[in-house]
C-alpha cells in the first residue's frame, strides 16, 4: 500500500509536465534608418498616449468626486 505522500507525488507527476522549449525570440535591432525612425516615432506616440490616458483618469475622477460631494451636499443641507 503506498502513502498518501506517494501517491500525492505520483498524481503530480502526471498531471504537471514541464513547459514545451520557447522558440527563439526574433531579432528586434532595426534593419535601417527608416525603420529606426519609425520606431522612434511609435515610442514617442505610446508615451504620449500613456500622458493622455492618466490625464483622462485624472478628469474622470475629479468629475466622479464632483458628482458625489453635489450628492453629499445635497442630503446634508436641510430644506
Amino acid at each position: 500500500m503506498t502513502t498518501l505522500r506517494e501517491a500525492v507525488a505520483g498524481l503530480t507527476r502526471r498531471l504537471v509536465r514541464p513547459a514545451p522549449p520557447r522558440p527563439p525570440l526574433p531579432d528586434v535591432q532595426p534593419c535601417c534608418a527608416y525603420e529606426l525612425v519609425t520606431r522612434q516615432m511609435l515610442e514617442d506616440m505610446r508615451a504620449e498616449l500613456a500622458e493622455l490616458k492618466a490625464r483622462l483618469n485624472g478628469l474622470l475622477f475629479m468629475l466622479a468626486g464632483a458628482i458625489l460631494l453635489d450628492l453629499i451636499l445635497r442630503l446634508v443641507r436641510p430644506g
